[in-house]
C-alpha cells in the first residue's frame, strides 16, 4: 500500500475498549547548516503538538553548496511542558504522521525517524535512536501523507524527525505529530473519521498535475453531503491519486464501509476507482471495485452511495482514483464512514423477520449475525428509549395468542452513536385446535366406526394408540378399528393445517367391548300343528323370546309357549338383551307348524234294529289322514282308536240292542305328522217292522 512504509508493525488484536491517540504534547528542534546560503528553518512548530491530526509544522532546507539538516522533537508530556516528559515503556508502538509536498520529490533529501530520550532544551541534544531513514524521492513513491508506525526495542520519551539535504533547493516536509494508543474508558465516536492520509503514486508524479484538495471535509461527516474531498489525478494515465480516511475505532467483522461521492464522468464505478479496506498496513479483504460492488443513486442528486460489509477487521479504507478514464476528471468524496450492521433476526433459530408460533410454545429471538463487543436492544416501537431487553437472545416465554411485534438494534459498546437501524420482527401466535371426541361401546368381536365430534375444515386429524408417541392408526375425521375382543383406547390429535399447529393434548376416546351374552340351546317340540301350542325352554334365563313370522305361529315372550298359526315353518328366536356388562346374543329355533287333515263324510248312514255294522262313506281326503278314531255318545257303543283308515268307507260296529233313533259320534282323523281333525257325524237306527201275522188252521193229529 502506497500509504505506509514496509517497517515491522504493530500486533493488532480485537478490544472491546477503547484505545484513543495521545499525542505528543511538547515540542522542540535543532537546526544545523553549513555552506554558503544554505538556511533552514521550522515554521508552525507548535501545530505538530496541538493534537489536530490536520495542522503540521514545516521544516524547510535551503542549501548551496554543503549540507544541512533540521530536526524536531516530540516528547509525550502529562502537562505540555518538558517538566512534565513521560518515560514509554519499549515496546509500545509509537506513530508518526509526517507529509512530503510533490514539489520535493525531484530533489536530494533524506529523511530520518527515531525515538529520543534526556533532550536538553537548552543544547537540543538527546539521546537518539534511528529506527528509520529514506530519501524523500523514495518515501512514498509519490506525494502525500503518511504514517510511520515504530515499536521501539527501548524506552523512550518521544521521537524525533530529522530533514537532511546536500546541494539542494526547497526540500520541505510537514510534520503533522505523533501519537501513542492508550486506553480511553470514555466512549468515543467509532464510526467517523478522525484523520486523512492523501497521496499520489505513478509514474506521472513529476508533472505536479495530480492533487487531493480538501481532504479532511471526506470525513466531516456532512449529512447533508455538502462537502466534499476531490481526488484529481492531472493529465498523466499512470497517476493514481489516493485518500485513506482512518477511524478512530478497528472494525468488528462484516462492519461495512459507506462512501458517498460523484463525480468519474458522471458513471458510478469506472475502472481505475478501487477501494480497499485496511488494517494498519496490511490490506483487510479484497479490494471493491465495479466488479464486485453494488452502488445506489441518491435520489435526487448526482451521487452515490456505495456501501459493503467488511469479512476482516479493518481499521482504515483508501480510496483509489486513476488511469485511462480519470484523465482530466475529478471524484468528490462526500463522506467515509463505518457502519455497524442492521442485526439479523433468528426465530427460534430460523433466520426470518416475521414468524409465527403455536400457542404454549415459548419463543426465543437471537441474532444471527452476531458481533463481539456489540450489544443488542430489543424494544416494543421504532422510536421508544427504553428497551423491553438487552441481550443477543431475548427469551419472550409463553405468549398468549396475538401478534406482536419487537425492534432490535446493534450498538457497539463504548460508542457513542455507533448504532444500528432498529429491525423490525413480528411474532404471530397462534391458537392451538381443539378436537373432542365421545366415548363408544362395542361388541366383543366388532370393528369399531369412531369419528371426531363436530370436525372443522383446514384442520387434519390423526389417531394414534397412544397419550404420547405411540403409532399413527390413521389420518382423517374417521377411522375405523380393527375387530376388538377388549376394551381399547384410541387417541386423537388436531393439525392446523395453516399454522401446523397441534392440539395442546390428544383427545381420550376410550371403547368399552362388553362380551356377547351366552345363549343355550333351546329345547322343545319343532313341529306343531295349527292352532296346537307347546312351550320352548332355555337354560339360560332373563331372555325374551320372539317368533321370525307370527302369521305361522306366535310365542309368548315371557312364557315361550307357541301356538300355530298357519302351516309353514318360521324361528322362534330367544335373546338375551344388552346389559351393562353383555352385548345382546341369541338362539333361533326352527319351528314348524302343520295343516290338519281333513275329509268330507257321506249321507248319514241308516240301519235296521238289530243290524250290528254299518260304515261313514267320504270323499275328498286332505292333508294325508292317515288313521281315525271313533267315539260315541251312546252308551253301549264300542269306540275305535287309531285304525288304519280304509279307502272311501270307515266301518264301525253297532250294538245289537241298540234302540231305535239317531246316535251322535265323533270322527276323529289323523296325519303323520300328528294333526287331527274331529267329525261329528249320526247314524239312524230304524226299528224293524211286524211280522206278518199267518192264521193256520189247527189240525190233530188225532
Amino acid at each position: 500500500m502506497g500509504l505506509f512504509l514496509v517497517l515491522p508493525g504493530p500486533l493488532y488484536a480485537q478490544l472491546c475498549t477503547n484505545q484513543s491517540r495521545v499525542y505528543a504534547s511538547f515540542q522542540d528542534s535543532q537546526n544545523a547548516a553549513s555552506g554558503f546560503g544554505s538556511s533552514v528553518s521550522i515554521t508552525n512548530n507548535a501545530k505538530s503538538v496541538d493534537t489536530d491530526p490536520s495542522t503540521a509544522s514545516t521544516l524547510s532546507i535551503n542549501s548551496l553548496l554543503g549540507s544541512s539538516s533540521v530536526t524536531q522533537y516530540l516528547e509525550f508530556s502529562t502537562d505540555g511542558t518538558h517538566l512534565g516528559k513521560r518515560l514509554i515503556a519499549a515496546g509500545k508502538l509509537v506513530t508518526v504522521k509526517v507529509s512530503i509536498p510533490a514539489s520535493a520529490l525531484s530533489l536530494a533529501g533524506t529523511i530520518e525517524v527515531g525515538t529520543f530520550t534526556n533532550l536538553n532544551t537548552g543544547t537540543k541534544a538527546a539521546t537518539r535512536v534511528a529506527m528509520y531513514s529514506a530519501s524523500t524521492v523514495g518515501l512514498l513513491g509519490g506525494a502525500g501523507a503518511i504514517e510511520i508506525p515504530l515499536t521501539p526495542a527501548q524506552a523512550y520519551n518521544g521521537v524525533y524527525v530529522k530533514l537532511s539535504a546536500s546541494l539542494s533547493i526547497g526540500v520541505s516536509a510537514e510534520i503533522y505529530g505523533a501519537y501513542l494508543l492508550e486506553d480511553n474508558p470514555l466512549d468515543i465516536e467509532c464510526d467517523k473519521g478522525i484523520d486523512v492520509l492523501t497521496g499520489v503514486n505513478g509514474a506521472g508524479l513529476l508533472n505536479g498535475t495530480a492533487s487531493i484538495s480538501n481532504p479532511y471535509a471526506a470525513i466531516d461527516a456532512d449529512p447533508t453531503y455538502t462537502t466534499y474531498a476531490t481526488i484529481n489525478t492531472g493529465l498523466q494515465a499512470a497517476n493514481e491519486a489516493y485518500l485513506t480516511a482512518l477511524f478512530a475505532k478497528e472494525s468488528q467483522p462484516l462492519d461495512s464501509i459507506k462512501i458517498v461521492y460523484d463525480g468519474g464522468g458522471g458513471l458510478s464505478l469506472l475502472s481505475g476507482f478501487t477501494i480497499q479496506p485496511y488494517l494498519g498496513d496490511a490490506t483487510a479483504g479484497g479490494a471493491f471495485n465495479n466488479g464486485n460492488t453494488t452502488v445506489k443513486a441518491i435520489a435526487g442528486t448526482t451521487k452515490f452511495e456505495v456501501s459493503f460489509p467488511v469479512s476482516a477487521v479493518f481499521d482504515r479504507v483508501k480510496i483509489s482514483w486513476g488511469g485511462v478514464l480519470a484523465i482530466g476528471t475529478e471524484l468528490h468524496i462526500y463522506n467515509v464512514t463505518k457502519v455497524i450492521p442492521k442485526p439479523i433476526p433468528l426465530i427460534d433459530g430460523q433466520q426470518t423477520y416475521a414468524g409465527s408460533v403455536c400457542s404454549g410454545q415459548g419463543t426465543i429471538l437471537s441474532i444471527d449475525n452476531l458481533q463481539d463487543c456489540t450489544t443488542y436492544k430489543w424494544y416494543a416501537d421504532k422510536t421508544t428509549p427504553t428497551p423491553l431487553f438487552t441481550g443477543s437472545s431475548y427469551n419472550l416465554g409463553i405468549l398468549p395468542v396475538g401478534d406482536y411485534v419487537y425492534y432490535v438494534e446493534s450498538r457497539r459498546n463504548n460508542c457513542i452513536s455507533s448504532i444500528s437501524e432498529r429491525v423490525k420482527v413480528t411474532l404471530k401466535v397462534n391458537p392451538l385446535p381443539t378436537v373432542s371426541v365421545t366415548n363408544v361401546i362395542s361388541c366383543s368381536g366388532s370393528a369399531v366406526n369412531l369419528s371426531v365430534d363436530s370436525p372443522l375444515a383446514g384442520i387434519t386429524y390423526n389417531w394414534y394408540d397412544a397419550l404420547t408417541g405411540g403409532n399413527l392408526k390413521n389420518t382423517g375425521v374417521t377411522y375405523t378399528t380393527p375387530v376388538l375382543t377388549a376394551n381399547t383406547t384410541y387417541y386423537v390429535e388436531a393439525v392446523n393445517q395453516a399454522t401446523g399447529c397441534v392440539s395442546a393434548n390428544r383427545a381420550t376416546l376410550a371403547i368399552q367391548v362388553k362380551p356377547i351374552a351366552t345363549v343355550g340351546t333351546t329345547t322343545g317340540t319343532n313341529k306343531i300343528c295349527i292352532g296346537s301350542a307347546t312351550t320352548l325352554s332355555n337354560v339360560n334365563p332373563g331372555g325374551t323370546w320372539l317368533s321370525t313370522n307370527p302369521l305361522i305361529a306366535t310365542v309368548n315372550p315371557v312364557t315361550g309357549e307357541v301356538t300355530g298359526v298357519a302351516a309353514g315353518t318360521t324361528i322362534i328366536r330367544y335373546t338375551i338383551p344388552d346389559g351393562p356388562a353383555v352385548c345382546t346374543n341369541s338362539n333361533d329355533f326352527n319351528l314348524t307348524v302343520a295343516a290338519p287333515p281333513g275329509l268330507t263324510l257321506g249321507p248319514e248312514p241308516e240301519i235296521c234294529s238289530g243290524f250290528t255294522s254299518s260304515s261313514l262313506s267320504y270323499t275328498n281326503p286332505v292333508n294325508s289322514p292317515t288313521t281315525y278314531s271313533i267315539s260315541w255318545g251312546t252308551a253301549g257303543f264300542s269306540a275305535i282308536n287309531n285304525q288304519a283308515l280304509p279307502m272311501g268307507n270307515i266301518p264301525f260296529t253297532v250294538p245289537f240292542d241298540a234302540a231305535t233313533g239317531t246316535h251322535s259320534g265323533i270322527l276323529t282323523i289323523k296325519n303323520a305328522d300328528g294333526c287331527s281333525t274331529q267329525i261329528n257325524f249320526t247314524i239312524k237306527i230304524n226299528p224293524k217292522p211286524a211280522a206278518p201275522h199267518v192264521s193256520l188252521p189247527i189240525t190233530s193229529q188225532y
